[in-house]
């Protein structure tokens, strides 16, 4: 427990591994594979697309969710005491989980050509817009830049306090190279919050120069995760992390599961979580979390950091 909240604080997560029993895991991929078509069919026509008038309000909330139907199976991971002790470290015993999704990585082949043009050099490619709106209680992605989960959260959306939020990141199956895994910046974090798109510079293979705000900057490196079925990542809100896409090498979509906790509203006293905070210099309870969308929720500004890494 311990060595979760140290490396918290050194690096911005905490990596468990193939913690999970990988039968159960195997088996939850099984059904949620079985209880939908993950192909082409997902994505509405570019007229019915055109026929919206934004792109708000095209992800999962905690009601209009496909993981709702699958509770049951699900306890095995949330009720895992190998997780649950140091989440109960860290934010209290009586710990929120303000959403659970399921994730989906998009291949390529499935996009109809429109979408495809519409998403070029998009920095952050959430397919919800493009989906048909009964199949919108999934995440889809064609690879996301580099960016923080405070992103979604600026003061005042939620009554919880967004700068205790920790993701949990489960994979269901294996993911390889080329199956579109999370790439992480290990002590990204000690800048706080900063706004989307982010200021990051490749110098080398899987080496940044990040700067903040305000112009302080340090050298960092990726970290990518690889790993099966039950593999656990867990970190911090201000942690940038990202992914490509799916690369033409791989046939299979990739299928996650996302938990964002939180310190219950209710909570008294401290926890855990707010000794790695103090260690951060920067804001961590943002305002403003992003710069590149317009009023309609369509991206104004484009270039993607994370595939720009030679």
């Amino acid at each position: 427990m311990q060595s979760c909240i140290n490396n918290l604080i050194e690096h911005g997560a905490h990596l468990f591994g193939e913690i999970l029993e990988p039968e159960p895991v195997k088996a939850l991929y099984r059904d949620m594979v079985a209880a939908r078509a993950f192909d082409a069919s997902l994505f509405m026509s570019e007229a019915e697309y055109l026929a919206q008038e934004n792109h708000f309000n095209a992800n999962p909330t905690p009601a209009f969710n496909f993981l709702n139907a699958f509770e049951d199976q699900l306890r095995f991971i949330e009720q895992d005491p190998r997780l649950q002790t140091p989440l109960q470290e860290l934010l209290g015993e009586d710990y929120d989980i303000i959403i659970k999704k399921a994730v989906c990585g998009v291949p390529d082949a499935w996009l109809p050509g429109w979408v495809r043009e519409r998403i070029r050099d998009v920095n952050v490619a959430n397919l919800g817009p493009y989906i048909k709106k009964p199949f919108r209680d999934i995440t889809y992605f064609r690879g996301i830049d580099f960016h923080q989960d405070i992103i979604d959260w600026p003061q005042g959306r939620v009554e919880q306090d967004p700068s205790t939020f920790l993701t949990l990141y489960v994979y269901l199956h294996e993911v390889g190279e080329h199956d579109s895994p999370l790439h992480l910046i290990p002590g990204s974090h000690r800048f706080g919050a900063t706004l989307f798109p982010h200021r990051l510079e490749a110098v080398g293979h899987g080496r940044w120069r990040y700067t903040d705000d305000h112009g302080n900057q340090m050298q960092c490196e990726d970290q990518k995760l690889l790993g099966g079925p039950g593999y656990v990542g867990l970190w911090h809100n201000c942690t940038l992390h990202g992914t490509r896409p799916v690369t033409h090498e791989s046939e299979q979509f990739r299928l996650s599961l996302r938990y964002l906790l939180g310190r219950s509203k209710n909570h008294r006293g401290t926890s855990a979580i707010d000794g790695v905070n103090r260690t951060l210099r920067g804001q961590l309870e943002p305002q403003v979390t992003r710069r590149d969308l317009n009023d309609k929720g369509i991206a104004r500004i484009r270039g993607n950091i994370i595939n720009s890494e030679k």
